[in-house]
Parts: C-alpha cells; sequence; structure tokens
C-alpha cells in the first residue's frame, strides 16, 4: 500500500476509451495530472477503432455493441445483453491486468451496461479499494438522464428502491419498451441482486446536486464526497461575434429551443457536434452553421472566437465541461440553470441563466450579449476568475489523490452511513459547497 505522500498505482477504468463526451474529457485529464504528479497509472476499457493509444490495451474487453442503430443477430444481442448484467470476458481480463499491475486502488468511471459491475467483484476479491465518480445518474435512473419518457424531468424519480417499472410503463430508453425493460432490469438487478453498494468504497460527485439525487434515490452508502470537476485555463483573447454550442444534437441538450432562440434573436450561431436531432433539423436555418463533429483543439479555437458559449439543457446536467472550458477561455455563458449548472456560475456575474426549454428568455439573453460586447466581457473575466479560484487542475486532483489515500487507508472497513472523508478542495456531503 502507498504511503502518505508517496505515488500511487492506480488503475483507472470506463467502457469508452476516445474522447466521446465529457466523462472521458475528465478521465484523461485526471490521468494527465495524476501522472504529472508521479503517479502510474493503467487503463482498463473495451476496444474499439476510436481509442486513444494505450500502452493497456491488450488488457481491455472485447467491445459490446449496444443501442437501436445496432446491427446485430439475434445471438449477438443476447450476448450484449447477458453482459449488461455480468461480463464474464471483461471480469476475466480485469482479473490479469490486477495480478500483473497491482494497484493500490481502482477508480472507476463509466462502466455500466458494456464492462458491468463484473469488474468490481474481481477488486473485491483481490482486496482493492474502488472509488466511482459519478458522471451520470445510473445508480437510481435507467436512463441515466432522470428524465420520463425521455422529455420532462423526473426528480425525485419514478423508480423507487425496489420498483423500476415506471421506466417501462413510460419508456424512459428510447422510447422502446423492450429497451425501457432491459435497463430497468439490468438496474435492479445492480443494485438489488449484485449489492452494489458494497463494491464501491466511495463516490465521488462532481456536483451537489448528483450527491443529493443519489441520497434521495436511497443510497445511504457508500460515503460520498462533492469534487468539482476541473479545467485548465486557455489564453484570453477578446470575443468575437457568433454564439457557440458545442455537444450532442440531442433533444434533452436544446438543441431546438436553441436554433429557435437564435433565430428569434437574429444572432449567428456555430453547432460543433453530431446527434440523433441532425437529420431531423434538415437544412441550417439562417444564421445557424453545422459543424459536425470536431477535434478537442477546433473546440478551443471557436470558443476563443465566439461572443459566448450556449448550453441550453434540457436534462439536470451534472457539470457539464463545456460551461468550464468556456469560463476557461474568458468566455461569457449563457446556460439553462437546471441540475448543477447554477454550481458553476452564478447569473450576472459569470454568465446568464434562464430557465430550461424557454425560447424567449434564451433569445433575451442572447440579444443582451449580442448587443452589449462589455457585458460580454465582464462575465467572461469573472468566470475566468471564478475557474482558475474553484475548478482549477491543482485543487481538483489534490482531492482526488486525497480520496484515493482515506480510501485506501480505510483497509477496506467500512465506516458509519455518513461517514465522509474531509478533503482540501472537497466538500462530504451534507455540507455547504
Amino acid at each position: 500500500m502507498a504511503e502518505d505522500g508517496a505515488s500511487m498505482r492506480i488503475v483507472m477504468a470506463s467502457k469508452f476509451w476516445y474522447r466521446r463526451g465529457g466523462l472521458e474529457r475528465v478521465m484523461f485529464d485526471e490521468i494527465s495530472w495524476l501522472e504529472a504528479d508521479g503517479d502510474e497509472v493503467a487503463h482498463f476499457s473495451m476496444t474499439h477503432p476510436l481509442n486513444q493509444p494505450s500502452p493497456w490495451s491488450d488488457y481491455f474487453a472485447p467491445y459490446v455493441e449496444l443501442g437501436s442503430g445496432a446491427h446485430l443477430t439475434a445471438a449477438e444481442r443476447g450476448l450484449a445483453a447477458a453482459r449488461m448484467f455480468y461480463n464474464l470476458e471483461a471480469a476475466r481480463r480485469f482479473r490479469r491486468l490486477l495480478a500483473d499491475f497491482r494497484p493500490d486502488i481502482v477508480h472507476v468511471h463509466g462502466i455500466h451496461r458494456q464492462l458491468s459491475p463484473s469488474i468490481l467483484f474481481e477488486a473485491r476479491r483481490a482486496h482493492i479499494p474502488v472509488v466511482q465518480t459519478l458522471h451520470d445518474y445510473h445508480p437510481l435512473c435507467a436512463s441515466d438522464d432522470l428524465l420520463r419518457a425521455g422529455r420532462e424531468l423526473c426528480d425525485p424519480p419514478s423508480c423507487t428502491r425496489l420498483n423500476t417499472l415506471p421506466c417501462v410503463a413510460n419508456r424512459c430508453v428510447r422510447g422502446s419498451t423492450s429497451a425501457s425493460a432491459l435497463s430497468a432490469a439490468e438496474l435492479w438487478w445492480r443494485r438489488w441482486v449484485l449489492g452494489y453498494a458494497r463494491l464501491v468504497d466511495l463516490f465521488i460527485a462532481p456536483s451537489q446536486y448528483m450527491a443529493d439525487a443519489v441520497r434521495r434515490g436511497g443510497w445511504a452508502r457508500p460515503p460520498l464526497v462533492v469534487v468539482p470537476n476541473a479545467v485548465a485555463s486557455t489564453p484570453a483573447s477578446p470575443p468575437g461575434d457568433y454564439f457557440l454550442f458545442s455537444g450532442r444534437l440531442a433533444r434533452e441538450k436544446g438543441i431546438g429551443t436553441l436554433i429557435a432562440a437564435a433565430q428569434r434573436a437574429g444572432v449567428s450561431l456555430k453547432v460543433a457536434g453530431e446527434g440523433p436531432l441532425r437529420d431531423g433539423i434538415g437544412s441550417a436555418p439562417t444564421g445557424v452553421e453545422f459543424l459536425g463533429r470536431v477535434s478537442g483543439d477546433e473546440v478551443q479555437r471557436l470558443l476563443h472566437g465566439c461572443r459566448a458559449a450556449v448550453v441550453p439543457s434540457e436534462w439536470p446536467e451534472n457539470a457539464p465541461m463545456a460551461v468550464l472550458e468556456a469560463m476557461a477561455a474568458s468566455r461569457a455563458v449563457v446556460a439553462s440553470s437546471v441540475g448543477g449548472i447554477p454550481e458553476l456560475i452564478v447569473d450576472g456575474r459569470e454568465g446568464l441563466l434562464v430557465p430550461p426549454g424557454d425560447v424567449a428568455a434564451l433569445a433575451g439573453a442572447l440579444e443582451d450579449l449580442s448587443a452589449h460586447r462589455k457585458l460580454a466581457e465582464r462575465l467572461g473575466r469573472a468566470g475566468r476568475q471564478r475557474q482558475e479560484l474553484r475548478f482549477a487542475p491543482a485543487a481538483h486532483v489534490r482531492a482526488v489523490r486525497q480520496a484515493y489515500r482515506w480510501t485506501v487507508a480505510m483497509n477496506g472497513r467500512r465506516p458509519e452511513t455518513d461517514a465522509a472523508p474531509v478533503l482540501e478542495g472537497a466538500t462530504a456531503y451534507g455540507e455547504a459547497c
């Protein structure tokens, strides 16, 4: 076991090993920062053609294809469904990685469905503690997003600790009864048959909103701390004239509301990303430019050329990196006042917050920033200052490493229900943010 102050050996596990979204951005940044501090990090994931190179890829589990667009035979679909509950091949390969690498701790990000909790059993058998960062609502919601039928906020969740049937009745997963039934069964299995709470030693929530949702959902264990996500600052530049949306083109991201608001406000909007709504939108409306999927470097270039970033989410975002990246680039943010977003920016101080799904309010915010460059500059400067104070890499990685050391020091002992580590740069659940 690593002594206090010494470097640590960490296995970082997640089902995707390419920059699919904010989860992977957080994970890859953590790996970079931990290794810069002298820690050694091994990787575990699935094989995938888009994966970033990894010296640990020989241990990766075979890719599990899920989703309505997957072209699978009936036998392949059955195997993929079985692996959602317990992935034997992932467990076997993870067992081999643990034996070869001999880590001090395992840190998992997104493992449900494809990798499954099978790898957590291997960590438990090897007496290696586990920390998990909660990027979405999978502990209490079969569709991960706290949206009932994919449309309206479901908080508190309709599904209870013992009953996940409302997910099926509302067809919450892709509007499909069968997909909803499978995900609801997997959630029930994970929590009540496998005893997921006994397999994780510490939850990390990037927002107080997430922490509150998990506790309201009946998760008294494991202990939980709030560790905000972080980004590195980027060079400042004067704001440009267009507005920028960067993210998945899906209903819950509010892209339809944003396009309507941009047209109503008469502003220029650049949209970076792909998703299921792109085909339905058709040709670009006046003033809107669709850029498709762009690289991280291109997103940074677009941020530095925009008037403000827009995050019009219509689901309870946890701690969106799109907000933090804009703050780090000294850009004002126009965002929905939903989920953990109000923990990142204060309305009128670092950005402008509007009710989710409100076209008129969003259009008004866009008009204000379009007409008043100095307002955009002031909000951008304040956002950069808050990012450097509250969401900087040094504070984040310090809190994460302290979480590791607390968990290792517990040596498998289960603390009282409300016991949690007190970490510099973090918040034990129940304290004020």
